[in-house]
């Protein structure tokens, strides 16, 4: 989740590639798999949903954009036996206006949907950071590695599942829970918004806003 988890697993591989003195066959390692912490917790579920809301406020106006676009092509179609070549041409002008206003609102949202997944991820990944030292020093192991989705270019491809500490690191999470978690920042409804007319007259294509959760 963050570059300094995977500089430990950096300098962990490293190491055992190059060599280790006699006592490292005894090094204690553990392993981390912090998508497992933001699904198995409780303050991990609850910033799921405050992201999967914010999303979804946003698709609203998007989808709302979007029809109104649909509903402006149609009446085109049925009026345009009806219209004098200017009025066909001013009306597909606007459309097509309508569309690249559409473009762009997209990608500001989705921009802004980029951003408060950071905004809600980066207090979580600290808190992860701070139970993982907790555990390790406790029970003296000397490196804790990320362990994420497996597949090409995955940093662990296995490990023992006696290593794993993901489910004590979900349980140090329940039992901080109720005290410690702040709760995620308010999320209300964005307002209208009407961007300016981009300065060319090239349509955009248009489809379903969904970006994804993970």
């Amino acid at each position: 989740m963050q570059q300094r988890f995977k500089l430990a697993v950096l300098v962990g591989l490293c190491a055992l590639a190059y060599g280790l003195p006699g006592w490292a066959a005894d090094l204690p390692i553990g392993v981390v798999e912090p998508q497992k912490v933001l699904d198995g917790s409780k303050v991990g579920r609850k910033i799921k949903d405050a992201l999967a809301d914010y999303v979804n406020t946003r698709q609203r106006l998007i989808e709302s954009e979007e029809q109104d676009i649909k509903a402006m092509e149609e009446d085109l179609v049925k009026q345009g036996a009806d219209l004098s070549p200017e009025a066909k041409q001013e009306k597909e002008a606007v459309i097509r206006q309508k569309l690249l206003a559409y473009r762009k609102h997209v990608q500001e949202l989705e921009g802004e949907v980029q951003t408060k997944k950071r905004e809600l991820l980066s207090d979580f990944t600290k808190k992860i950071e701070q139970v993982v030292r907790e555990i390790a020093e406790r029970e003296n192991i000397t490196l804790v590695m990320e362990k994420g989705d497996a597949g090409p270019g995955a940093l662990i491809m296995y490990s023992e599942p006696s290593i794993d500490l993901t489910e004590r690191v979900i349980k140090a999470f329940e039992g901080k829970d109720a005290r410690q978690a702040p709760a995620p920042p308010p999320h209300g409804e964005p307002q209208s918004y009407t961007p300016p007319l981009p300065p060319t007259n090239t349509p955009a294509p248009r489809g379903a806003w969904r970006p994804w959760v993970h």
